[in-house]
């Protein structure tokens, strides 16, 4: 009998037939990495608007401006903010004067792009995803002295 070395036709086939099936399944999970990086910072930005909005409140109860319904600047560090009931507002003037990062209503070159023309809220999403519907984060004003501010994140578009 004589011995060959080697792949048949058919198996050579069947590896391709697998591998494109793989690459067909794993390739769509991988494609989306620039989507995630986005909701992971959203993550992140969620985190420090809470961070920031209980140091900003410990704070005002130092102060005694924890329920007051408006209230400006705190004599520890915080001097041009806007509080309500002892948060920062929701506004260029509270919550994102206190956050460390490059943000801007303008929509420039900024990190972050917000839009704060209501009231009670402020809806902050990155600047590469400015005209994305479900890609950003909110930030609504406390609703009296015994809540906190409400803060959601939206990135099912990120």
């Amino acid at each position: 009998m004589r011995k060959t070395a080697g792949f048949t036709l058919i198996e050579l086939v069947i590896v391709i037939v697998i591998l494109g099936i793989l690459g067909a399944v794993a390739a769509p999970r991988f494609l989306n990495l620039q989507g995630d990086a986005y909701g992971a910072n959203l993550d992140g930005l969620k985190n420090s608007m809470e961070s920031a909005a209980t140091l900003a409140n410990t704070k005002a109860i130092l102060d005694g401006i924890d329920s007051a319904s408006s209230a400006t600047g705190i004599s520890t560090g915080i001097s041009g903010a806007t509080f309500v009931y002892g948060y920062p507002e929701a506004d260029g003037d509270g919550i994102i004067a206190l956050l460390d990062i490059s943000a801007s209503s303008a929509g420039d070159t900024a990190e972050y792009i917000y839009d704060d023309t209501t009231d009670t809220k402020v809806v902050i999403r990155p600047q590469e995803r400015k005209n994305v519907a479900n890609c950003y984060v909110e930030y609504n004003d406390a609703a009296d002295a015994q809540s906190r501010p409400e803060i959601t994140i939206v990135k099912s578009g990120c």
